[in-house]
């Protein structure tokens, strides 16, 4: 422990410490406590103790950049270059103090000049020569030097400062340029986060600070140091002006290239640096080789040097001449001021360093496209490196064509077509030695390459070049010259120049390695008399290189040539260009002819690495994946080139095209002999498992090839991936494209040999070999056509084989995600082979399901091109988008390719999807298709690209339509076709090299031509298609001014070395934005991926099959109405359910007697609430549902059903009412008898009463004296009553049948027909022969299908007639004659409703027989509904039946006050039976909706419900169930609907009792609240006398709509005389509990038969619908409205043997579908009719023409399963046999009832 002493001291020695860190303006308070905790200081003496690395801790803890510099002072600590970096400098914030002492900024003046001398004495250090770490010192330097730089120029921003704040005490405003001093250095609006990103990036790159080292540099490597540390500070102030710090190095990737961004929508200029790059890239995406000269002048950026502003009086005129002459000098004093925007070349190598390998290779493509010069060799901006971008340049391809000057007549030599690294040609390079202000270097070699002088090399005189370039020095640029098998071709081979920019003497390592690999040297040299020995030295060596040498000295005008041929001196000064470059062509091409040097790229790069330069191409992943390249490249070098696909690709030789031509014949099936179409159909899907098994034993085990390169695929990362297909596209290219030449050169000798023996007319027996050689030449030289798209073929075909025969391999998975991962990385994927003209669904289909697990399921906007073959659509594409597609003239697309190209996040809204799908087609009108197949090949292929495309390019090359009137006729009837199915595609035309001379009048000229083309074919196509339009725009909207577009020729003179021509590149950005803006508006168009696999799924289907309108089956409209279906089920239930509802409330209101008219308009104020909210829903549902552009076509239709079903609801629900109504009138005068009778017995009731109150009388004598008064009063009026009228209802019901039958012989009939004889029908007796085309049939030949048809309407009519006779029963009323007019009616209607078509119908005896039978049933039901009705009225019955009551009255009055118990129970006993019936109301209606929302069965649509039937019968397994659905299918339904009701209440779970609870514990409640409402009523009216008679009436009319309880059945209490009318609500409401209890004890004993409406009939009513049968094979129409707009359509039609159909003259069970048939050329007809096509079926008129049936060649498995598990019992019902052309096949016997259930889900 301290002393006391010791802290004595230790307080005396602190205030002297904190003396010290206030002198240096350090804050005591927060410094010594810190110092004291991490140095252990105490004292001031301490300090000077202290070393570099406690200052290091202390460091940490600044708050305050000066205050690091404090901390140094006061430790005494050197200021040491390493602790202060420009990264750490530029990252700190700067929180300056509020008053900063004049000094502190006098100490940041000076620390830069300390700083500069400590850096000086570390650099000028001498260097070891054996310093292992000289790389890591010339780093330091490096770094230090640019310290110093940045520090150089903060000291004289400080400087400034403190002039101009000298003495002045504006602190703020001080503090305020400080502010503007810091954020000058960090930069305009860098936020923190981003600086810091950037600069950390940037710290890999360049060179890490180390301590001082002793070595020491040479003068002249200080130099280089020191301009290599400006190099690296201004780079970053570059790549900060054009926005790409963050990109920096190599982070930009393809998806920067490739997104569409805004820039897309407008074609502008940029308005600030930062735009620059992204212009830049738009700009070279469409080929626009002016991108070269791309500048920005943007006089708003820091960074920029300002421009100076003249005062007025400056621009006055001079006083004098000498004043004019001044200022001109001084105008010249700031001559970078001049140099305000980008250099062009800093930009594209700025772009250039921040691109990683794969955009550099695209950037590299298209600057050779545009005959641009390339970086070859590249230093690296902040290292020494040297780069040699090898795989940058390999994609680019080039071609040639050689000839040979030697003789008069230039003779041609073989074209050349390879990529450009692999060409092995003379090396030209260009150098420069010196200045020269009068002669560019790369001036003369554009003069050279080009007699346009295109600017292959940018040289000072282009526009945009500035004094300063940045990323220009010691960068090697190549570009070869292309000879055209001209005589005119400057050089008569291919030539590669290289161009070394800047001072040779400067660039050693470029100089020497094109010495090495350079044929010819050619150096610039100026300023020969003062060159320095370095400059001699270069010389030198070039003169004694064994290479040509030619030297061009700017400064003499007359040279003498060398002595050695191979070295040649030339005078360019003040040389006319033309004869300079006539000259030195002349000399270059005399030396290449004696030269031997040539090579290619490819073997530079060995010279490359040698010279230690980095190749790009020795990246790992590159390494790794050219080597995986070659490997398998070798194994296909095993086999011969034309038996690769058959060797290596089984999946895709002959046995593929034969499974394809089989899947559609699938489309096309005919009889074949005695085998149906299913047969035909079984036969070829056996056929195709065969094929593919073949298939899958030739590829399985996957050979080494295949399994080498998708595990390739699937193991390696991305960029790999990458780099792996590059490789082998091009090693696969290598492989086949030599030996493919030479097979063309073969077959196009061979084909000029035929046609000069056609033209010599001569036969020559030769002639046929001839031809067959040529099919063999040009089958060989299909098959060795082998590129990277088969292998993804096969990949493609390995997955679906394996999909088809239920392969579980996980590996082959995830196949599809290997393409869709290839897809977003912009790799093109092939979507139909173009080889076997096929789709392959399954493998399309699985990437788009990649695609959306991996991206979601986005919007995409379909854009495809079509045109006629080589007409530059490829080229199009890849100028609009920038995308991968093939365009060389040897290797056209074949099939079609799709490429996906992502849209900018701030431009997905604006247009409205997330990706734009490019679809590029084959070219139409292929010359090795040229036939009919041909035709049809087009036919399809257009059909489809238009229908699966929101726009379609129609690329047309010339002006005039009529080169392609055949693609026109087929692309307008396309578009006629997809506005037939309700698809709704546009399309613009594009007219390529036009003149660009072509005045708008001309082009108006030309709309209007194509116009009256369009218009023209349109009429013929419109003829073919059956339409009735007369123009092309009214197929699709379509404008001929904004539709039409005009491109310039594609080339600015003659290929091979014509650059693209500007206005074509401008024509490409207009037509691209006009594209965006036509997706923009075209929303109800655009679909997501998953929408997009379906479309193309549909089109594909369809288009296997002939017909394509009529085949056209719309996936998505399907589920997207299928869903509708299913809301719009939910919104007619609770419309239907609200209207149950308010018909229960008006049918008690009706029989209490409070309502005695029901109008619409109270029925529409009523539904009116749940209308409009229904509506709403409807509005919401179409406006918000993500498929609300395909919903869109329903919505009139979907308000018009409803609004029709609100109609018809309450046009139903008004009948009902009125008929209540009607029959409560008709009783109106009963009911006033009987209620007068009841006030008589009233009345006698109380007078006994009255004249027995006061006596002392037992109950039981009150009793006997009420009962006798009764039946005196009973007597009486059973005396005074007309005795009742019976009807003779046997005799009127014969009477009736006497006038309606007037036949011989009737009167007998009736008399003699038994009473409990029942109907059967007698086909030789019931049924009318009808003559067709003169022949009466014979009854043997009516099948048993049509006796079970005829037999089916009988029971309809009986059912019908029951159910009618039922509802007057349950109406309890009484007999009428018109009953019996009724059922005659019922019966004629049935027999007249037979159709036409029909072979037999109902003669009279059927008529007869059945209405006897009708009438004879319903006279017994009518006599009893007689019997009953009388009963009711009989008033001696009706009082007696009333006994109780009047009993319960008497009793009341007689007990006064103290009866309120008997008036609670009277009153409950009237009340029981209108709850208990309300209770079972409202259960039903409870149970119904339950089921409806918990039951899937119930939930969706009429459709949904008969699948459930399907399952529901294959799970019973019933046939009996079977043929009642087939028969019956109204009634089975109505049947199934009852059965799952019952199983869901009757299940023992007692929910039954739990709805009847619930629906009385509401009831319950209500009751009460209307007890409790009345009596409040009468207790707010306490004047009244008559309280008893005032709260029945309050009670009745609050109970008017829940129960049946009229006030006049309670007249007989209304004379109780109670004062506390509480006690009366209290005995009520204990009544009431007993009558709960009474009711919840009958509860459990309760069934289905209890309500008088059915839960299923509630339901049934739902789902009632339509209930049209198909006339080919039976399938109910699923629409759930009845007599709906629209023709009838079922999701699943049947086996036409189902309805009992035979092959005509047998009996053997028709098999086939009526959608499978649909697909043939077969016919039908109706009863020996004339025939009629299936596939127009609707010709055939009634009943078929109502239907919409779509072709569907495939057989649903439920029905195989059915035939073949019920066949005998089929062959039974309709006595036919599945024999000969009804031969069940094999492959139905193998379904299982589990693959039919599982089928039947999908739907």
């Amino acid at each position: 422990m301290a002393s006391q002493e010791d802290t004595q001291e230790g307080d005396a020695k602190a205030p002297l410490l904190a003396e010290a860190f206030e002198k240096e303006g350090l804050d005591a308070g927060y410094w010594i406590p810190k110092a004291s905790q991490i140095l252990g200081i105490k004292c001031r003496e301490a300090l000077q103790h202290l070393e570099y690395e406690d200052y290091h801790k202390l460091e940490c803890e600044a708050r305050h950049p000066w205050e690091k510099r404090a901390l140094q002072k006061l430790l005494k600590i050197p200021d040491e270059v390493s602790s202060i970096s420009v990264q750490s400098f530029l990252l700190t914030e700067h929180q300056l103090p509020r008053c900063p002492k004049v000094a502190d900024l006098q100490e940041l003046i000076n620390t830069p000049e300390q700083m500069k001398e400590h850096m000086h004495a570390v650099t000028d250090t001498p260097k070891s020569s054996a310093s292992v770490n000289e790389a890591k010192k010339e780093d330091t330097q490096t770094s230090s030097l640019t310290t110093n730089s940045l520090l150089q120029a903060i000291k004289e921003w400080a400087e400034n400062l403190l002039q101009k704040h000298t003495g002045d005490k504006d602190w703020e405003r001080l503090e305020w340029d400080l502010d503007f001093l810091i954020s000058a250095c960090l930069g305009d609006k860098w936020d923190e986060q981003r600086m810091q990103n950037t600069l950390r990036d940037l710290e890999d790159t360049l060179p890490t600070p180390e301590p001082p080292s002793q070595s020491q540099s040479k003068t002249n490597g200080n130099r280089s140091k020191t301009k290599q540390a400006t190099a690296n500070q201004k780079l970053l102030q570059l790549l900060k002006r054009l926005g790409l710090e963050s990109h920096y190095p190599r982070k930009m990737g393809m998806g920067d290239f490739h997104t569409i961004c805004k820039t897309s929508l407008q074609d502008s200029q940029p308005s600030q640096d930062k735009e620059l790059p992204l212009y830049f890239l738009q700009k070279l995406l469409t080929m626009d080789y002016q991108v070269r000269y791309l500048t920005c002048w943007d006089y708003s950026n820091p960074g920029l040097a300002p421009v100076p502003q003249r005062r007025e009086q400056e621009f006055q005129q001079s006083d004098s001449f000498e004043n004019f002459l001044d200022d001109l000098e001084e105008g010249s004093l700031e001559p970078e001021s001049m140099d305000s925007h980008v250099h062009p070349m800093d930009l594209q190598m700025a772009i250039f360093h921040c691109a990683d390998d794969f955009l550099r290779q695209t950037l590299a493509t298209k600057l050779a496209f545009c005959q641009l010069a390339l970086p070859l060799l590249v230093p690296n901006p902040t290292t020494s490196c040297i780069e040699f971008p090898l795989y940058a340049l390999s994609q680019i391809q080039r071609s040639w064509r050689e000839a040979d000057k030697s003789g008069k007549q230039a003779q041609t030599k073989s074209f050349s077509n390879k990529l450009i690294f692999q060409a092995q040609t003379p090396i030209v390079s260009f150098i420069r030695i010196g200045t020269s202000a009068s002669s560019s270097k790369s001036q003369l070699l554009n003069a050279l390459l080009s007699k346009h002088k295109h600017d292959t090399f940018f040289h000072r005189h282009c526009r945009g070049s500035t004094r300063e370039r940045l990323l220009m020095e010691g960068l090697v640029e190549i570009a070869w010259y292309c000879p055209g098998g001209s005589p005119n071709d400057t050089f008569e081979c291919c030539v590669a120049f290289c161009n070394l920019h800047g001072d040779a003497r400067d660039h050693g390592a470029q100089l020497q390695f094109l010495q090495e690999i350079s044929a010819i040297n050619v150096a610039l040299v100026s300023d020969w008399e003062h060159m320095d020995n370095r400059g001699k030295k270069l010389l030198q060596d070039l003169w004694q290189s064994q290479r040509p040498f030619i030297c061009l000295l700017t400064e003499k005008e007359n040279v003498a040539a060398g002595q050695a041929s191979k070295t040649l001196k030339i005078g360019i000064k003040n040389r006319n260009e033309a004869e300079l470059v006539d000259q030195l062509t002349k000399t270059i091409g005399k030396l290449l002819e004696g030269s031997n040097t040539h090579c290619s790229l490819e073997t530079c790069v060995d010279k490359a690495r040698q010279h230690g330069f980095i190749v790009d191409a020795d990246r790992d992943a590159c390494v790794t994946a050219k080597a995986k390249a070659k490997e398998l490249v070798e194994l296909l070098k095993k086999e011969k080139l034309s038996e690769i696909k058959s060797q290596l690709l089984p999946l895709q030789g002959k046995l593929w095209y034969q499974w394809c031509q089989k899947d559609k014949e699938l489309t096309r099936l005919q009889e074949k002999r005695n085998k149906s179409v299913e047969h035909h159909r079984s036969q070829i899907e056996n056929d195709k498992t065969a094929i593919r098994r073949k298939q899958l034993e030739q590829a399985f085990p996957l050979n080494t090839l295949m399994k080498s390169f998708l595990g390739f695929l699937q193991a390696q990362p991305a960029d790999t991936k990458k780099y792996f297909l590059h490789w082998m596209k091009v090693f696969m290219d290598e492989l086949s494209c030599g030996p493919i030449e030479e097979l063309s050169r073969d077959y196009h000798k061979l084909w000029s040999e035929i046609q000069t023996g056609k033209k010599s007319k001569t036969k020559s027996s030769g002639n046929a070999e001839l031809l067959s050689h040529l099919d063999a030449l040009s089958d060989e030289i299909k098959d060795s056509s082998i590129s990277l798209e088969h292998l993804l073929r096969e990949v493609g075909q390995i997955y679906e084989a394996l999909e088809l025969m239920n392969s579980a391999n996980d590996n082959f998975v995830k196949l599809p995600e290997i393409a869709a991962e290839l897809m977003v990385s912009g790799y093109p994927m092939e979507l139909m082979d173009g080889d076997a003209s096929y789709l392959p669904l399954r493998w399309v289909g699985a990437i788009f399901d990649s695609l959306i697990e991996r991206l979601g399921d986005k919007r995409v906007f379909v854009l495809s091109v079509l045109g006629i073959q080589s007409t530059g659509k490829s080229t199009l594409l890849n100028a609009m988008f920038g995308l991968q597609f093939n365009v060389s003239a040897g290797r056209c697309t074949r099939g079609a390719f799709m490429q996906l190209i992502p849209v900018d996040e701030e431009l997905q809204q604006d247009l409205g999807f997330d990706f734009v799908l490019v679809v590029d087609a084959e070219g139409l009108r292929a010359i090795e298709m040229a036939n009919k197949q041909s035709l049809i090949h087009d036919n399809e292929l257009v059909t489809f690209v238009i229908g699966v495309g929101n726009l379609t390019v129609i690329n047309i090359f010339g002006e005039n339509p009529s080169e392609m009137p055949d693609v026109l006729q087929i692309a307008v009837q396309a578009f006629l076709r997809m506005k037939k199915v309700n698809l709704s595609p546009s399309c613009f035309f594009v007219h390529q090299n036009v003149g660009e001379a072509t005045a708008k009048e001309q082009n108006m000229e030309g709309r209007r031509r194509l116009q009256e083309k369009l218009d023209e074919m349109t009429v013929v196509a419109a003829e073919q298609e059956f339409c009735d339009v007369s123009s092309f725009s009214d197929v699709i909207g379509f404008d001929v001014n904004t539709h039409i577009h005009y491109f310039a020729q594609l080339w600015e003179g003659d290929p091979p070395m014509a650059p693209p021509n500007p206005t074509y590149s401008q024509n490409v950005r207009q037509l691209k934005s006009k594209i965006l803006q036509a997706a923009k508006n075209s929303q109800c168009s655009i679909l997501r991926f998953s929408s997009l696999k379906d479309r193309i799924g549909d089109l594909w289907n369809a288009l296997l099959i002939e017909n394509f309108v009529f085949s056209f089956k719309n996936s998505l409209e399907i589920a997207v109405y299928r869903k509708l279906e299913s809301a719009f089920s939910q919104w007619t239930w609770r419309l239907r359910s609200h209207i149950l509802d308010v018909q229960m409330k008006l049918y008690n209101k009706i029989r209490n007697g409070d309502l005695q008219n029901v109008t619409r308009e109270h029925l529409e104020g009523l539904v009116q609430e749940i209308s409009d909210a229904i509506e709403k829903e409807v509005e919401k549902y179409f406006r918000e549902d993500k498929d609300r552009e395909t919903l869109v076509q329903w919505k009139s239709s979907t308000e018009l059903k409803l609004k029709e079903l609100k109609e018809t609801l309450l046009d139903d629900t008004k009948k009902k009412c009125e008929n209540l109504i009607e029959r409560q009138k008709e009783q109106r005068k009963l009911y006033a008898r009987k209620l007068a009778y009841e006030d008589e017995i009233l009345r006698r009731s109380r007078e006994l009463a009255v004249t027995l109150k006061g006596k002392s009388l037992s109950e039981r004598e009150l009793k006997d004296n009420c009962i006798l008064v009764l039946n005196q009063w009973i007597a009486a009026v059973s005396c005074a009553a007309r005795p009742l009228e019976w009807v003779d209802i046997d005799a009127e019901i014969e009477d009736v049948l006497l006038e309606h039958f007037k036949e011989p012989g009737i009167y007998a009939r009736i008399r003699s027909f038994p009473k409990g004889r029942g109907f059967s029908f007698d086909p030789e007796k019931h049924i009318k022969k009808i003559k067709h085309l003169g022949f009466v049939p014979d009854f043997r030949n009516i099948s048993n299908d049509d006796v079970i048809k005829y037999q089916h309407i009988t029971d309809n009519i009986i059912v019908c007639v029951k159910a009618n006779i039922a509802k007057k029963e349950e109406e309890k009323r009484d007999y009428s004659r018109n009953f019996i007019y009724e059922i005659l009616i019922e019966v004629q209607k049935a027999v007249n409703s037979l159709p036409s078509n029909w072979k037999c119908s109902f003669n009279r005896d059927y008529s007869i027989d059945l209405s006897l039978y009708l009438c004879r049933m319903a006279a017994e039901r009518f006599k009893a509904m007689h019997k009953e009705f009388q009963k009711a009225n009989d008033p001696a019955a009706y009082l007696s039946s009333k006994r109780e009551d009047f009993l319960q009255c008497f009793q009341i009055s007689c007990q006064g006050a103290t009866s309120v118990t008997t008036f609670a129970v009277f009153l409950c006993r009237k009340i029981e039976p209108a709850l208990s019936r309300a209770v079972y109301e409202r259960t039903a209606k409870a149970i119904a909706e339950d089921m409806q929302g918990k039951f899937p069965d119930f939930q969706g649509n009429r459709a949904n419900l008969e699948v459930c039937i399907l399952r529901y019968l294959a799970e019973q397994e019933n046939f009996e169930y079977f043929k009642q659905y087939l028969m019956s299918p109204k009634q089975f339904c109505e049947s199934y609907i009852e059965t799952r009701v019952m199983g869901h209440c009757l299940d023992g779970s007692r929910r039954l009792r739990m709805f009847l609870d619930s629906s009385l514990d509401i009831l319950y409640r209500n009751t009460l609240s209307a007890v409790s409402f009345s009596t409040q009523t009468v207790k707010d009216k306490k004047d009244r006398k008559d309280k008893v008679s005032l709260w029945l009436d309050e009670f009745c009319r609050e109970m008017t709509e829940v129960i049946n309880l009229p006030r006049s059945d309670l007249k007989g209490i209304e004379h109780l005389e109670v004062t506390d009318i509480e006690f009366l609500s209290s005995a009520v409401a204990e009544a009431l509990d007993d009558l709960r209890d009474r009711l919840m004890e009958v509860f459990p004993k309760a069934d289905l038969s209890s309500f008088s409406r059915q839960p299923h009939t509630i339901l049934a009513e739902h789902f009632s619908g339509c209930w049209e049968q198909c006339p080919f094979c039976g399938a109910v129409c699923t629409n759930t409205m009845q007599n709906h707009t629209g023709d009838h359509q079922v999701v699943l039609h049947r086996p036409q043997a189902l309805i009992g159909t035979t092959w005509p003259g047998t009996d053997q069970l028709v098999i086939d579908i009526c959608s499978g048939l649909l697909t043939t050329n077969l016919k039908f007809n109706f009863d020996n009719s004339k025939g009629f096509s299936y596939q127009k079926y609707w010709y055939a008129g009634l009943p078929s023409s109502t239907w919409n049936t779509l072709p569907d060649p495939s057989m649903q498995a439920y029905w195989k399963w059915f035939v073949s598990h019920f066949r005998t019992q089929l062959e039974a019902l309709y006595n036919g046999k599945f024999q000969g052309k009804g031969k069940i096949p094999e492959a139905w016997q193998r379904v299982t009832k589990q693959e039919a259930l599982s089928e039947l889900e999908k739907h």
